[in-house]
């Protein structure tokens, strides 16, 4: 007798404390040897002296392997993350722009002689005036379609203008002052010329210039200034019809001198010149720009590594916080815009999309960018963007093997930048999703264990129908989660026995600890009731499944739980006054 009864003793151990407890360990002090041989086992039934776990941790529980897409913070605190896949740069450029000569032309310039006193027999003294356009051009060239608007533009267009005297002043010896201007939306830079001038802007003017030979001068245009207003010296336009850039130019020189001659009766002179103006190559240009900014992916997240208690039937990953950390460097010298959209797939169907609302990144260098469900708690200091999308947590509500990141990259239009023609420009991402495991109100998670190998402890007994074996405890809950226990039985093949044989009952829902402080204790009981004969000699274990959930299913007006990241040490469950009860004939063999 004694001996069977022992051999008794670890089936209601294993099979209530194992299974309701978690796995936890056990101060387990029971041994039938110590029940009296003469006691009966019918009537109340017979109870076990009460006993408690030690702490269990969910470290203890959630035992997670290396490379499972939830890992530990160095604090303990449990986090989804998963990393996306390496996105080759993109590299947006605007051509050059070449605005070559249309037409041009040269024009004398009359130089008007007015008597002002007579000299020696010959020659006399006159006042010389003249003021007119030398020289005229018109160029143009295609802009393209990315060019919104054009302020200015950097070129190196070289020029030479040379003026030539007639032979009646050749002898004159110098004049008094020399105007030249070039049109105001010219930059003029790197000049030189045979005579003494000052430059102001696009005007120089010239003093005592010998009339010995001709006057040149050579330079460089560097800058095209689209927002100068037209002039007499012409005018620079932007076609937005034909996509033209239009240029039209005129040198205009003035004289005004006095100068002794030989012959007293002219009364008129003409100046020459001639003019080259090479192509404008636009290599840079100030204004608004819509480079193509080819990223339409931003990468694809591959799920691997899922634990088991993210995958039960049942599970909803409605998290407070999921976050997306996405780094944007850009050598780009504009502000640029990103929106997009979040496609999750499972078994190669799309499950959810989560849209992206648009935002803005800073021009060149590297963007730090957080999207998140909601900037409670979020350090924005750390982050160059903050941006809030309440159903961020659709995405993995339930996980998905992929999730990918549609974008739609564009530049700020309504900026205005300087922007390298022919260059190559870089724009490259990277994001991760990090979602820390705190409950917002719709989530519940699924733990499930397999306790088995009990048949052999139990095969050769019997309890008479309707006989049922109690254990009753008070759940210590430490854990910012309402559970919620069920529980069924296998038999010795693992298939599931009917509830005409033994039917398994869970008493409670353990409240949840709701002020992440104070931990909460909620009375539990495990029934498992034989209702055929026999079938307990069939058993061989429990299939237990712990729900843990931000809300109570129960209507017993208990608060969600939301915000509160489960942590592998910090958050444990005890189970104090077990007790274990037999009610009904027990039937064995004792021989």
């Amino acid at each position: 007798m004694e001996n069977c009864l022992h051999r008794f003793r670890l089936s209601p151990a294993a099979l209530l404390l194992g299974g309701a407890l978690m796995a936890g360990c056990v101060n387990s002090d029971y041994d039938f040897n110590e029940v009296d041989s003469t006691m009966g086992f019918g009537g109340d039934g017979l109870e076990l002296p009460a006993s408690s776990t030690d702490t269990i941790k969910l470290a203890d529980v959630l035992d997670l392997e290396d490379d499972d897409c939830v890992k530990v913070r160095p604090n303990g605190d449990y986090v989804f993350e998963q990393v996306g896949d390496d996105v080759d740069p993109v590299h947006p450029e605007i051509g050059q722009i070449e605005v070559s000569e249309r037409q041009a032309y040269s024009e004398d310039l009359v130089i008007n002689v007015q008597q002002s006193a007579k000299g020696h027999t010959r020659a006399v003294t006159v006042q010389l005036e003249a003021e007119g356009q030398m020289q005229s051009f018109e160029y143009d060239g295609d802009m393209p379609e990315e060019v919104l608007e054009m302020q200015s533009a950097t070129t190196s267009a070289r020029f030479s203008f040379n003026l030539h005297f007639p032979d009646e002043l050749r002898s004159t010896g110098t004049l008094e002052r020399i105007t030249m201007r070039f049109p105001a939306y010219m930059e003029l830079t790197g000049l030189s010329s045979n005579g003494s001038y000052t430059q102001n802007g696009s005007t120089l003017t010239f003093t005592n210039v010998s009339t010995a030979r001709a006057l040149w001068l050579t330079g460089s245009v560097s800058t095209l200034n689209f927002g100068v207003p037209a002039d007499d010296c012409g005018s620079i336009v932007v076609n937005e019809e034909t996509r033209k850039i239009d240029l039209d130019g005129r040198v205009r020189v003035a004289l005004s001198s006095m100068a002794t001659i030989d012959d007293p009766s002219v009364t008129q002179l003409t100046l020459s010149s001639d003019f080259s103006l090479g192509a404008f190559n636009i290599t840079s240009a100030t204004g608004r720009f819509n480079p193509d900014i080819d990223l339409d992916d931003l990468g694809d997240v591959n799920i691997t590594g899922v634990p088991d208690f993210l995958k039960e039937d049942g599970v909803d990953i409605d998290l407070a916080n999921p976050q997306i950390m996405l780094t944007l460097n850009s050598d780009l010298a504009m502000d640029g815009l990103v929106s997009g959209t979040l496609h999750s797939y499972k078994n190669g169907e799309e499950i959810a999309t989560v849209a992206i609302p648009q935002f803005a990144v800073k021009a060149g260098g590297e963007t730090e960018v957080l999207i998140c469900r909601t900037t409670d708690g979020v350090d924005m200091g750390a982050y160059d963007v903050v941006q809030a999308v309440p159903d961020l947590s659709e995405a993995i509500r339930t996980i998905p093997d992929r999730i990918e990141f549609e974008a739609d990259v564009n530049a700020n239009t309504n900026s205005v930048c300087t922007f390298e023609l022919g260059k190559e420009y870089k724009v490259q991402p990277k994001y991760s999703i990090e979602a820390p495991i705190a409950f917002a109100e719709n989530a519940r998670i699924v733990y499930k264990d397999t306790l088995d190998e009990w048949n052999e402890d139990i095969k050769d007994f019997e309890l008479t129908e309707n006989a049922y074996i109690s254990v009753k405890a008070e759940i210590v809950n430490h854990v910012p989660a309402y559970l919620n226990l069920s529980a069924h039985a296998i038999d010795v093949n693992g298939d599931e026995m009917s509830d005409q044989d033994i039917k398994v009952e869970v008493s409670n829902t353990v409240v949840a600890m709701g002020d992440g402080e104070n931990s909460v204790s909620t009375p539990l009981e495990i029934k498992l009731s034989q209702r055929t004969a026999g079938a307990l000699a069939k058993l061989d274990g429990l299939v237990l499944s712990i729900e843990a959930a931000a809300a109570d299913d129960d209507p017993s007006g208990n608060s969600a739980v939301v915000g509160q990241t489960l942590n592998s040490e910090k958050h444990f469950l005890v189970a104090k006054d077990i007790k274990i009860k037999l009610v009904g004939q027990l039937i064995g063999d004792f021989n």
